[in-house]
């Protein structure tokens, strides 16, 4: 079944509840094999260079390809322990003013924690591998950077080439560096606490944030095409080509097999 991940602007009670109760199965259970604490134990072993020096996740072509998987395979995991179909990882559009930070969706905060209700120790959301000293969920929104305007990510997204020579956070003319250094990671830095951690997916904004960059990803597409990664095939020097399996996603879960979002099961609304 396709899903259409939506706009936290418009998304409605039931479907915020929908999607914060299966977070919950998932943390508190499982869904083929796996459960909300293997998400951030591959975001924590993959977020830099592998010991084989092979980046997968972060300052790399493959960032937005890697990221597509892993949100991907988590909106299949939560449609499955909620035994709902329809279950869908909606955007936040930083650019607007639509906040999850709320009592009814992603907690309210107060003093840098959610302290109460959803996403809190009362709620019994515990902290996994963390390495901020504390069970709260940590956020410190707007302390260390400010969010992208439209006009920052209308920018980024005219840039052309897609990655680029030597496929790392140096390169000047890239669009996945760009929209890595200038939105992915800002909004990370914005949020703070977790969220500016290797374990950041203990914060479930997360997804929403990730969801989003997807989005922009897809635009992109859209108007530069659909197979512009780079590197493409026979490269192997610390990156992903466009044929090669991306850790831990197994054989055939290339940059090639997610380029398309339609042969994935979902859209954006």
């Amino acid at each position: 079944m396709a899903v259409v991940r939506k706009n936290i602007a418009a998304m409605t009670s039931a479907e915020k509840t929908a999607f914060i109760n299966a977070l919950w199965g998932l943390k508190t259970g499982s869904a083929n094999g796996r459960n909300y604490n293997w998400y951030i134990d591959q975001h924590i072993t993959y977020f830099a260079r592998t010991n084989d020096n092979i980046s997968h996740a972060h300052q790399s072509p493959s960032f937005f390809p890697w990221h597509r998987e892993y949100l991907r395979l988590l909106e299949l995991d939560l449609q499955t322990v909620s035994g709902n179909p329809a279950v869908f990882i909606p955007y936040w559009d930083w650019t607007g003013s639509a906040s999850p930070f709320t009592a009814d969706f992603l907690g309210a905060i107060t003093n840098g924690s959610v302290s109460s209700g959803n996403f809190s120790p009362s709620w019994s959301w515990t902290m996994y591998r963390s390495s901020i000293a504390t069970n709260f969920l940590q956020r410190r929104v707007g302390q260390n950077a400010s969010r992208p305007t439209a006009t920052t990510v209308n920018t980024v997204q005219s840039y052309t080439v897609y990655d680029q020579s030597p496929w790392n956070g140096s390169v000047s003319n890239s669009y996945r560096n760009r929209n890595e250094i200038e939105l992915h990671n800002r909004v990370h830095n914005y949020v703070g606490g977790h969220m500016a951690t290797r374990e950041a997916p203990n914060d479930p904004v997360f997804w929403l944030h990730h969801s989003n960059i997807d989005r922009l990803w897809w635009q992109w597409q859209n108007n530069r095409g659909i197979d512009t990664y780079q590197p493409r095939t026979g490269f192997t020097a610390g990156v992903i080509d466009n044929t090669e399996a991306m850790r831990p996603f197994g054989a055939g879960r290339t940059p090639s097999a997610v380029r398309d979002i339609n042969t994935l099961g979902y859209s954006y609304a």
